[in-house]
């Protein structure tokens, strides 16, 4: 599915939603990457996301997620978490472990440090997250994020544009 671009005015007169992320998040539209990675452009900006949408949840919820020895394993169990608990369905460790292909005793070591850390109750045999997880800001917080896919997604379309009409 190829992805479109939804802005109505040119990008350049637009501050980029990144600059609150660093400097180091600012692409230079001069920079080109090397030619031996496939389509390395696209997954520079996809990359960018990634780490950005990272960093987000490391300001948000603080030296608590940081400090985990394992902290990218601890945020995708967290984010799994939530989405379960969104969906008001609390989830089993094994069913974590499963979704996301990593080991149980991982899962179940997680899922204690973010109880001990009350982001997670035990339900049952099942687990969610608590009200711990509502942040201040949120509202800001969420559209800095919702900016920033919207950014990246038009950067992609334009160069899934640029490489169709090259061909």
């Amino acid at each position: 599915m190829a992805l479109q671009d939804h802005s109505d005015k040119s990008d350049s007169a637009e501050p980029s939603k990144w600059t609150a992320a660093g400097e180091e998040f600012v692409l230079l539209d001069a920079a080109k990457p090397p030619t031996r990675i496939e389509m390395a452009r696209e997954r520079m900006l996809l990359s960018r996301l990634y780490l950005g949408l990272i960093r987000s949840l490391n300001d948000d919820y603080g030296a608590d997620f940081v400090r985990q020895n394992d902290s990218a394993t601890f945020r995708t169990i967290g984010i799994y978490l939530f989405l379960r608990t969104a969906m008001c369905s609390p989830v089993r460790a094994t069913t974590i472990a499963q979704a996301l292909k990593l080991p149980r005793a991982t899962v179940l070591r997680r899922l204690e440090e973010m109880i001990k850390q009350g982001y997670v109750e035990h339900v049952g045999n099942a687990y969610r997250v608590t009200d711990k997880v509502n942040i201040p800001d949120l509202q800001q917080r969420l559209q800095q994020r919702i900016d920033m896919i919207l950014e990246t997604a038009r950067e992609l379309s334009k160069l899934r544009s640029t490489e169709g009409s090259a061909r």
